[in-house]
């Protein structure tokens, strides 16, 4: 535990002394150099905050400011209050903190009276009228106030002579998560990780396993009970148990890290993508499908990154080059063009076609380019089949959660198990309003929902966003790109914030946020602060130096890694730093997963080493051995098998022989003379 170490002047403020008799007092007290000289050159002493009587530590950690001088007196102040500490005790955790100052309040007393004794044995007259002048009476009488031993209090005079008042907490658990039972028993901690995780058995599951198991295995003792079993399994890694038991995909989406990018300008970057309604509506304006055929509009939208606004749209039956440049068209007439696109790579703009329309600009939109005056236009792609590596999604996460739903009736869900059963009745009696059967369809038309879409961009470009500090894209979009200047203004907003212990819950990747920033680990302390997933650790950070950051258990402050503010993606013309940055954010991903992939093979390649079979084999042999024919199905196993079975052929009567040409007895003797190797 790091020792504090206190100027003189702070001791004598401490203890209301002067400077002489302080020097005096503090002859035998532990000190050592100082690191910085005065300001007459001397290098003046430090003395450790430990060696300070106990009543200047506990004003230290209560952070007073106001001195008080002791006064002589024959009454110690046994029944004074102790009052709430204004500021976290130094090197302490919270939990035991309070506990620590009950303890240094009972043996207040007791160092009073041990300073006192100087040459001779003061006489102290307790409440009670009697008069003690021994330690060993005091403590006794102390103990009675307090109900504890006197062997307890000479316990805790100890531990505060040796540490302070740090020492005086209860320290936790070393073995704290741990699997005593498990420690002493590897292998049966490896098989029930096995099952768990290679299996994706229950818990009891796990446990039954273990105990049809136990003598194969060949660890000593008895096996655990279920609530060991239970709690050693609630311990595995969240990363490790997601990827083993719901798949890669799972992985990436809960638990791998991702890049964080950095705010763009206004004009600097539009988006664009295409996202198909989970509403179905009947055709009224598109020529190329039947009247009131049933269908999904697609939605080609493009974004300003800086402002969030969507500046163009364009809705049609099917996304192509032309309702990109249809979108283009609107968004150009009001905004002009920005200096870079970031679209789609067009693998995932059409879902239910086997071939994909290449998405391009048609003649419309390069004749739009030369008319305002622009040569080029950098575009760049996101990573294909990476979602989160596209903005526009958290906008269409929008749509799907704010406007799909309304569509009650035709509203299908956002995937097909999904389906509500009024989306079915509803297509059901659209089909008798084609048939002729009915007199009106339960479907809305296309352009109803069209026009009402349309409203809802309008109301999105207006409505306050909290990534934009609670302004409108509008506004955003007006203030950093004008109408009448057309010029970009990126504000840079400033929010320090002042904090030496903070707790927070560990984010995919191992990283924490704080004050509003992103902090990850380093390469050496990836995979511990990632199996913490989800769990708090505390954040140790220099208000002085908002770069770095170490992490620590909140209860045992043993180290577990050291962060970083995690470097903002700058989205550069080209691509290729950006590239760069996305590629080295991507190698942490794998790593991370490669390293759980390693361990679920290891498990494997042990199950396999050591002859662990699987549920499905050990039942299969057990169902064999049953049967009493050595592994052999008998004919009760399956009724009427014997019965299934060919009849035995009768022997044929021998036939005429077929003509052999003279070519095959001469074609027998080049042959018999051929040898062939074993």
């Amino acid at each position: 535990m790091a020792e504090i170490w206190l100027k003189p002047e702070e001791c004598c403020q401490l203890l209301g002394l002067s400077k002489r008799h302080f020097a005096r007092v503090a002859k035998d007290w532990k000190w050592r150099i100082s690191d910085q000289p005065a300001r007459n050159g001397r290098i003046p002493r430090e003395y450790a905050l430990s060696a300070l009587p106990a009543s200047a530590q506990l004003k230290f950690a209560k952070g007073e400011q106001q001195t008080a001088v002791a006064k002589p007196s024959n009454v110690l102040p046994l029944f004074a209050k102790a009052e709430e500490p204004a500021a976290p005790m130094v090197a302490l955790p919270e939990e035991t903190k309070d506990a620590a100052h009950q303890r240094l309040e009972a043996l207040q007393p007791l160092l009073d009276f041990r300073r006192r004794t100087n040459g001779h044995r003061p006489v102290i007259p307790l409440p009670d009228g009697r008069q003690v002048d021994t330690l060993d009476d005091l403590t006794e009488w102390v103990a009675a106030q307090h109900r504890v031993s006197t062997r307890t209090l000479y316990r805790w005079l100890g531990r505060f002579d040796e540490g302070g008042i740090a020492a005086l907490a209860d320290a936790p658990r070393k073995d704290k998560g741990q699997s005593r039972y498990f420690a002493s028993h590897p292998l049966a901690a490896e098989f029930l990780r096995h099952k768990r995780l290679n299996e994706a058995l229950s818990g009891q599951m796990c446990w039954e396993a273990l105990l049809r198991d136990w003598k194969k295995i060949g660890e000593p003792g008895d096996p655990p009970s279920y609530s060991t079993a239970a709690a050693f399994l609630s311990t595995l890694p969240e990363p490790l148990k997601v990827l083993a038991r719901e798949g890669k995909e799972a992985y990436e989406r809960k638990c791998s890290p991702y890049v964080q990018r950095a705010p763009v300008d206004a004009m600097a970057w539009w988006i664009s993508d295409h996202r198909q309604f989970d509403v179905m509506v009947r055709n009224t304006l598109f020529a190329e499908l039947r009247p009131d055929e049933p269908y999904r509009v697609w939605f080609t939208a493009i974004m300003d990154w800086g402002s969030r606004k969507i500046v163009g749209w364009c809705f049609a039956p099917s996304p192509s080059s032309r309702t990109i440049s249809s979108a283009l068209r609107v968004a150009a007439l009001d905004y002009g063009f920005p200096k870079n696109f970031y679209w789609d790579n067009g693998k995932d703009y059409q879902k239910v076609r086997e071939q994909l329309e290449q998405i391009t600009l048609s003649p419309e939109a390069a004749a739009v380019l030369d008319r305002e005056g622009v040569t080029r236009v950098d575009v760049t792609s996101a990573l294909p089949f990476h979602p989160r590596s596209k903005p526009i999604e958290a906008h269409f996460t929008h749509w799907s959660k704010r406007f799909d739903v309304l569509w009650r009736s035709s509203y299908l869900g956002n995937k097909p198990g999904n389906c509500p059963e009024a989306a079915r009745t509803a297509q059901a009696l659209h089909q008798k309003y084609l048939k002729g059967k009915r007199a009106a369809s339960p479907l809305p038309t296309d352009a109803e929902f069209i026009l009402a879409a349309i409203q809802a961009i309008d109301d999105y470009n207006d409505k306050p966003h909290r990534s934009l500090q609670h302004r409108t894209p509008n506004e955003v979009m007006e203030e950093q790109y004008p109408e009448r200047h057309r010029r970009s203004a990126n504000p840079r907003l400033l929010d320090v914030l002042f904090g030496e212990r903070t707790l927070r819950v560990v984010r995919p990747g191992g990283c924490v946020q704080l004050d509003n920033m992103i902090y990850e680990p380093d390469d050496r302390s990836l995979i511990p602060m990632d199996v913490r997933r989800t769990h708090s650790v505390m954040i140790l950070r220099d208000p002085y130096n908002l770069g770095e950051a170490t992490a620590v258990d909140p209860e045992t402050m043993q180290y577990i890694g050291s962060l970083h503010i995690q470097e903002l993606v700058a989205q550069a013309p080209g691509g290729r730093i950006t590239r760069d940055q996305i590629q080295a954010g991507m190698r942490k991903q794998r790593a991370l997963r490669r390293g759980y992939g390693e361990y679920l093979a290891a498990l494997g390649a042990m199950a396999t080493s050591l002859d662990w079979r699987t549920e499905r084999e050990e039942l299969v042999a057990r169902a064999l051995a049953n049967t009493g024919t050595d592994a052999r199905t008998v004919a009760a196993a399956a009724p009427g098998a014997s019965r299934a079975l060919p009849r035995e052929r009768r022997a044929a009567k021998p036939s005429q022989p077929a003509f052999v040409s003279d070519a095959v007895a001469a074609d027998a003797e080049i042959f018999r003379e051929i040898r062939i190797e074993e």
